[in-house]
């Protein structure tokens, strides 16, 4: 049998403008394409077109979490202060009393107002007064009917005071009107020396600073600009305005930036909103704000993942398109009986090698009806379609493995020392928070303890009951006579009654180990110390108030954003309390801020951690200051990641990894569509062609897309059926007619 030479190139590709172009294996190859070199030049744009901000976005959160942390405690601060105001004189509205006696019961439970007096509102005569002089000059009293009037804020000799009123009632004068004054002051935080933290009213005026002067007129433009910027956001209802803007740098360089956020709420019912307060926090930035570790990395990927996207293109075109396509030609010639004396030139590996060593065998019989089929070895052991398809996979994976490492912490990103002080600012904030909240509740039950002295069993009931509505910081209330036994209770069962549970007055930890700790203050119902220094120094010779505090209501208190993990721990480093999951009386989950609170002794302190584990942000605050909470060794910790602060290199690292992510995405795609749309088919398609070559003349082939591989079988169809048809004595079989050919 004589062997014709090859055909040239362009007459077995004529018939490529026969193939679909929205189908087989074309689109996903130019899809491919399309997708990396769109990655690359995302890389380029996202990664490579990074520059070093001389105010990075971590800085300006650190002053806007001051500033939110500060207004907080502040708008907390307007609410209790109110509140302790008017339950006090609440609870004369069954027992009326002389206004000195109402002044002098209030200033031996609360020490925390400079003037009190008690005044009727509609003639404005004075009834009794404590403390310094409560400024009532331009006050219009005589609207009060029901209610007591908000907080408002008055200028007098000594400065700016804060009045606080409420409704008490008195013997001789029935509804008189109880005012408190006292200054709108900031928390007592630590800040660093070059920052500056200030509450501003509606009209612009300073009403308390902490920390360093602001001297420039551009600082004080910077402060003034953060203030009306808050004035003019409209936040969700329940938010707060806040935010940050950095000013121009001046003469030599130096730019300050600013944090705000307005004291009150948007919506509500909240006290603090009237009064248009605004927290602005500034300070330098500075001189080596932040860095890039690889400035062109970005260039060198999108060029790299360039030049891949063509040589895979180049690769799968080469591999798997025109081998298909030969095998198409190949096999239109055999259907159309066109130079059947020419062996069968095709891809000699894969599915594509078994289906041309199928045609030739199928060439045979066609050539001579009376051949019996030879069996055709099938080739498995050489990968097919999967074998290219996966040397792609492996290159692209190749590119994007190293920008996806690029995801963990980096142990040499620097943090800027405004953000190290921030979080040591802030977790002061925090200590000083919970210190206040457990302080406030501790004045509360020295508050209530005289009227639950003399009262009956069912008096204190009641008195117990309000208490425990008023306030959601209290799981259980309850009084315990002399020898410890149990004489009034609402809410959940006390932790323990009997003499063990009697002890100095204070705040104080029930319990060293169990589920959850038991966290309680407890006043003696006797008289109350006149020295506030004497708590906690003698037993109590009668019995005694005790109110345990919530868990979830102090772990509350550490939930501040940006702050990362915030832990409540004992004098022995145990946990009582966080801002997420926790182990109760476990160890302090971040060890390595055990040398840090050793160190850290009565003031906060802050440094960043490389060793033993992903680099962090740590602080630890003491809850100091006055009162018994000091007494206990208790500490604040937090521990913030590195990686999650706002800094360039982590930006650079995210979004180094978003474009390794986009570049396996779009190769998983196209190299899984090939796979699904061209390699199971025509795996399937050479052995329905090697059963065919072997003499299986019944199973009919239907090609399932109108693509490559359904042309391919369309073609073995025909031919099944040709070989199926009754032989004549013809030597070659008669062509198949053009319309069968074409369809």
């Amino acid at each position: 049998m004589s062997t014709a030479p090859n055909p040239p190139r362009q007459h077995r590709y004529r018939r490529r403008a026969d193939m679909p172009l929205l189908g087989g294996i074309r689109p996903p190859i130019v899809l491919l394409l399309v997708l990396l070199l769109a990655v690359a030049a995302i890389t380029a744009l996202a990664v490579g077109g990074l520059r070093v901000d001389d105010t990075p976005q971590a800085v300006r959160e650190s002053h806007q979490y001051a500033a939110e942390d500060t207004a907080a405690s502040l708008r907390a601060g307007l609410h209790e202060s109110a509140t302790d105001l008017r339950r006090a004189a609440a609870r004369y509205d069954a027992a009326p009393a002389e206004p000195s006696a109402v002044l002098t019961a209030l200033g031996q439970a609360y020490h925390k107002w400079r003037g009190t007096v008690v005044v009727r509102p509609d003639t404005g005569r004075l009834l009794a007064a404590r403390g310094e002089t409560v400024p009532l000059a331009g006050l219009d009293l005589g609207r009060v009917t029901d209610t007591a009037p908000a907080p408002v804020l008055v200028p007098s000799t000594t400065g700016t005071r804060l009045l606080t009123f409420a409704l008490v009632t008195t013997k001789a004068d029935g509804r008189a009107l109880l005012v408190a004054s006292d200054n709108l002051r900031l928390p007592g935080i630590a800040t660093r020396k070059e920052q500056t933290i200030q509450v501003l009213d509606a009209a612009g005026a300073v009403l308390d600073t902490t920390g360093a002067e602001l001297g420039a007129e551009a600082d004080r433009k910077l402060v003034s600009g953060a203030r009306e910027r808050a004035a003019r956001e409209r936040p969700l209802p329940g938010g707060t305005a806040s935010g940050s803007l950095a000013g121009s740098p001046d003469a030599k360089g130096v730019r300050r930036v600013a944090g705000y956020a307005a004291v009150g709420t948007a919506g509500g019912h909240d006290l603090a909103t009237p009064l248009g307060l605004t927290v602005v926090s500034t300070s330098t930035v500075d001189g080596r704000p932040g860095s890039l570790r690889h400035p062109l990395l970005g260039l060198a990927a999108a060029g790299a993942l360039t030049a891949l996207a063509l040589l895979l293109a180049w690769y799968l075109v080469r591999s798997l398109q025109r081998p298909l396509l030969r095998l198409f030609l190949e096999s239109r010639r055999l259907t159309r009986g066109d130079r059947l004396d020419q062996p069968v030139h095709g891809p000699a590996r894969g599915e594509a090698g078994r289906i041309t060593r199928a045609l030739e065998e199928l060439r045979l019989q066609l050539l001579d009806p009376a051949r019996p089929p030879a069996p055709v070895r099938p080739d498995r052991r050489r990968p097919g379609t999967a074998l290219p398809l996966a040397l792609c996979a492996v290159l692209v994976l190749g590119w994007s493995g190293p920008l996806l490492l690029l995801g963990g912490n980096d142990p040499t990103v620097r943090v800027p020392t405004q953000v190290v002080a921030g979080q040591r600012d802030r977790t002061d904030t925090a200590a000083d928070r919970v210190r206040q909240a457990l302080n406030e509740g501790y004045a509360d039950l020295r508050s209530l303890a005289p009227e639950l002295a003399g009262a009956s069993v069912g008096q204190a009931d009641a008195l117990l009951r309000a208490t425990l509505a008023e306030h959601d910081r209290y799981r259980a209330l309850y009084v315990l006579g002399a020898g410890g036994e149990l004489l009034a209770h609402v809410g959940e069962p006390p932790h323990r009654t009997g003499p063990e549970a009697l002890g100095a007055s204070g705040v104080l930890l029930l319990n060293s180990s169990g589920k959850e700790p038991r966290i309680a203050a407890r006043a003696s119902l006797a008289a109350a110390p006149a020295d506030a220094e004497a708590e906690g120094a003698a037993e109590p010779a009668g019995p005694v108030l005790v109110g345990e505090f919530k868990t979830d209501f102090l772990s509350a208190l550490l939930v501040r954003p940006g702050l990362g993990r915030v832990w409540l721990v004992d004098d022995r480093q145990r946990v009582l309390a966080a801002n997420a999951g926790y182990s109760s009386f476990g160890d302090l989950p971040e060890g390595r801020a055990k040398a840090l609170l050793a160190g850290a002794g009565k003031s906060a302190a802050a440094d960043v951690l490389r060793g033993g584990g992903d680099p962090a942000l740590l602080a630890a605050a003491p809850l100091g200051g006055n009162g018994t909470v000091a007494k206990l060794g208790w500490s604040v910790v937090t521990a913030h990641p590195v990686a999650w602060l706002h800094l360039d290199q982590n930006r650079a690292d995210r979004r180094a990894v978003l474009a390794g992510m986009l570049g396996l995405a779009a190769a998983a795609l196209c190299l899984g569509w090939l796979f699904i749309a061209v390699g199971l088919p025509l795996r399937r398609l050479a052995a329905s062609a090697e059963a065919l070559a072997t003499g299986d003349r019944r199973t009919v082939l239907y090609p399932v897309h109108h693509d490559e591989v359904g042309a391919v079988a369309r073609s073995l169809e025909l031919i099944r059926q040709e070989l199926a048809r009754p032989r004549r004595t013809a030597t070659a079989p008669a062509p198949a007619p053009a319309s069968a050919s074409a369809r």
